[in-house]
């Protein structure tokens, strides 16, 4: 393998990696975030403007289930920082 194949591959490997932990290293629920009203609505702003309009829960789900993140959803009434983190990054 030449060294200009080696250095892209090595780094896609520790892309790859990188978001392999981030999906399977699952936070305790105790650690998750309660959603109160503030926090639902927010959900809610962020979810509307990717196109994802209705029931909370369901949207939620869906969107998370679009973005490989489903193993991080359990409901509603609590949320994963990281699935937070990703949900206000989308565009």
């Amino acid at each position: 393998m030449s060294t200009t194949t080696s250095v892209p591959l090595r780094e896609l490997r520790r892309l790859y990696g990188l978001h392999e932990r981030a999906l399977r290293q699952r936070r305790r629920a105790t650690q998750w975030l309660a959603v109160d009203d503030e926090l639902a609505a927010e959900l809610r702003q962020r979810l509307a403007a990717l196109g994802y309009e209705g029931d909370l829960a369901g949207t939620f789900r869906a969107w998370a289930g679009k973005e490989n993140l489903e193993e991080r959803v359990d409901g509603i009434e609590q949320v994963d920082p990281v699935v937070l983190e990703a949900l206000r990054e989308a565009r």
